[in-house]
């Protein structure tokens, strides 16, 4: 009897709790619709006071709302920053006439937070449809691991989404545009950087300072020495092969390759002296 006595009488504790926050809450709503009212019709100075009063009054909700997306990648203070822009906005963008206040700022702070997060934060910013993509393919993996007890394919997917499976592989591989990894950090602890392991062909550089160098030069050639110049620079065959091609003998196409290149010297001579 006394155990039970004792289970009711917290239950009791419990619903009298209860009741008493909920009535605090509607109080708390009802000073907060009165506040936006006035703010509504009073002059600047007077508005200006009573916007600051409910923002300090849930200055705590913008916290909270921000600290959903804390350990994103963004630090903390920003995001409570921007949760507090919001309701700033929140506040001056309401009417009476939507309902309650609360329900509108929620919705009006996490939106401003996932813009914030759209527009600012990328390393690399991806097509606002592959955002949006990422978001919808976490919600969709979400899902099908827990109806199949496994990680989904790509191919499922983009079968549970209606999308393409070229999309849905695009916005995957993306999913590193937010935070790249730094070429400073180290590949392993004490190891070289990333940047030091990553090679390249350097030759393609080179290859394109002589083509912006010696392209401008080739303009006001004729046909004829174009061609002279391809065959034997570009398909790098012999004065001899290119005699043999065009009919005439291997000691002419050498007197008119050292004639053309003496050519091409003195226009890019005077090209770098202007």
């Amino acid at each position: 009897m006394s155990r039970s006595r004792t289970w009711i009488e917290t239950l009791g504790v419990i619903v009298n709790h209860a009741s008493n926050l909920s009535t605090a809450v509607i109080s708390a709503n009802d000073e907060t619709a009165e506040l936006l009212e006035s703010a509504a019709a009073a002059g600047p100075v007077e508005r200006a006071a009573l916007e600051d009063e409910v923002v300090r009054r849930h200055l705590g909700l913008a916290r909270h709302l921000a600290g959903r997306y804390a350990g994103r990648g963004v630090d903390r203070d920003d995001l409570v920053q921007v949760a507090n822009f919001a309701l700033v906005k929140a506040i001056r963008g309401f009417h009476h006439d939507r309902g309650e206040f609360v329900p509108f700022a929620t919705v009006t702070i996490l939106g401003e937070i996932k813009k914030y997060f759209r527009d600012h934060c990328w390393g690399v910013r991806p097509p606002r449809r592959i955002q949006q993509l990422q978001a919808d393919i976490t919600a969709a993996s979400e899902r099908l691991l827990q109806n199949d007890g496994r990680m989904p394919g790509i191919a499922e997917i983009a079968r549970e989404l209606g999308a393409d499976v070229s999309d849905v592989s695009e916005a995957m591989a993306a999913r590193g545009c937010f935070s790249p990894t730094s070429l400073d950090q180290p590949v392993r602890d004490g190891g070289q950087p990333l940047g030091e392991t990553l090679s390249w062909d350097e030759s393609a550089y080179s290859f394109i300072d002589d083509w912006v160098t010696v392209g401008p030069l080739c303009e006001q050639l004729g046909d004829d020495e174009r061609e002279l110049l391809r065959l034997r620079f570009v398909e790098d065959r012999t004065q001899q092969e290119i005699a043999d091609l065009v009919g005439v003998s291997q000691m002419q196409v050498s007197r008119r390759l050292a004639k053309l290149l003496e050519k091409l010297r003195e226009k890019a001579v005077v090209i770098d002296a202007a």
